[in-house]
């Protein structure tokens, strides 16, 4: 209850008693089981009036419903204590020793001398397991690639899933429609809200982690040959519809997040189609948008209509539009929004830069053989940089324990995560380590 590191094992794959059995041995090991009440704060004169209108209250109700506005009136109680005057001395009498907050979830220096170099061994060696099954099943099935790291697996449980798919495919090989997948890609993820399992015009296939193999051959099995011609007609359609568009308007164009990819590739047919038919009437608008971006090619994300119902400009100095928006909204919104895109550029292309240069010096100050920051985070490139800043001034840490770092990879978080070991072996602090 110190803040401090531990690790305690606990199988997910047991039954539930013993699960539960493991979590109370867990919470019994850290302290917290074992935490006593803290001790009631002394009533004040000031105090007796909001005591006798709680117990008036609390007189007409019975069971969990009195307990809970008890709660409740003590939060508004102590409140009204701390707005009064004489807040200094009152503070002084609340016991600290069950304080149990502390940033040493945070501390590098802290997560270093615990940290067993053994256990960054073990990641990277189930990383690479994870990456070998991966191999071997896309060169079996055929496909682009093969993506599982949205679940938030271990290496160690991914390879075990993969090889129940090499399993699948070495036992019912004869009864898949087409010889090879590609071009298609492998989503395995917890996608519940996808409407079909195979996107003919993402060229994506999807599978539940949770579905039995019958249920993944079945999926696998309603991909046949006319799947694949049909992947490809749709392909080369976005291709020479999104060409079309680049030469009308110098833009280019990326599918967003929250984009279906039927949605995207009718939006780029939509958009290519007006500026044949109806482009010519405003020609000099699209003249004018074209050699606006002419410094710096605007990049255009298609978000889904829903996520995105007008233009919007992102921090890089991309463009976000919907998918439902028109030509002429889109001709009007470029013009309207490319000077202060390309400012975002500029200075997005300055950040890149100089996290470039502070991540080069931390390489190699500290021998690091990566330095990244998380993509999927809330950390920008400014909190970046002043992180491994700091980190630069290594004299806070034991040299001991700096050299746990050499050879390793580094990764800058968001704000509020603990200092951890990423599934790859990677040491991932906060941008706010201490």
């Amino acid at each position: 209850n110190d803040g401090r590191n531990m690790k305690h094992m606990i199988r997910l794959n047991d039954t539930v008693p013993n699960i539960l059995e493991q979590m109370t041995r867990a919470l019994a090991a850290s302290g917290v089981a074992g935490l006593p009440k803290p001790p009631p704060p002394p009533e004040m004169p000031t105090d007796i009036a909001w005591k006798r209108n709680a117990e008036a209250a609390n007189a007409t109700r019975t069971g969990s419903a009195a307990s809970e506005f008890s709660r409740m009136h003590g939060i508004i109680w102590a409140a009204s204590r701390a707005s009064d005057g004489g807040t200094q001395a009152r503070r002084q009498e609340i016991d600290h020793k069950y304080d149990v907050n502390s940033k040493r979830g945070s501390s590098l220096g802290g997560f270093l001398r615990d940290l067993e170099l053994a256990d960054i061994e073990e990641r990277k060696a189930s990383r690479m397991d994870a990456s070998a099954a991966a191999l071997v099943a896309r060169r079996a099935y055929g496909f682009q690639s093969i993506d599982g790291t949205g679940m938030g697996w271990s290496s160690a449980s991914l390879a075990m899933l993969l090889s129940s798919l090499m399993a699948l495919y070495d036992e019912h090989k004869s009864a898949l429609q087409a010889e090879t997948f590609y071009p298609f890609r492998l989503v395995i993820s917890y996608d519940d809200d996808a409407t079909t399992n195979v996107d003919l015009y993402g060229g994506v296939i999807r599978l539940h982690p949770a579905a039995t193999p019958i249920q993944w051959l079945e999926v696998l099995q309603s991909v046949t040959e006319e799947s694949l011609a049909e992947l490809d007609r749709n392909q080369r359609a976005l291709r020479v519809n999104a060409q079309r568009v680049q030469d009308g308007i110098n833009v280019k164009l990326k599918k967003g997040l929250t984009c279906p990819s039927i949605e995207y590739h009718s939006f780029v047919k939509r958009l290519a189609t007006w500026l044949d038919e109806d482009g010519e009437s405003l020609e000099g608008g699209i003249a004018q948008t074209s050699s606006a971006v002419a410094l710096s090619r605007l990049q255009l994300v298609v978000e889904a209509d829903q996520a995105c119902r007008r233009a919007r400009l992102n921090k890089d100095g991309s463009m976000r539009v919907g998918s439902g928006m028109d030509g002429r909204a889109i001709i009007n919104s470029i013009s309207r929004l490319s000077k202060e895109a390309r400012e975002r550029t500029a200075e997005r292309k300055k950040e890149v830069a100089r996290a470039k240069e502070i991540i080069a010096l931390t390489r190699n100050h500290l021998g690091l053989s990566r330095v990244y920051h998380e993509a999927k985070s809330t950390v920008t490139l400014p909190e970046t940089v002043e992180s491994l800043m700091r980190l630069l001034k290594i004299d806070s840490l034991h040299n001991q324990d700096a050299l746990k770092l050499a050879g390793q990879s580094l990764g800058i978080t968001g704000r509020g995560h603990f200092v951890h070991l990423a599934d790859d072996g990677s040491i991932v602090v906060p941008h706010d380590w201490t």
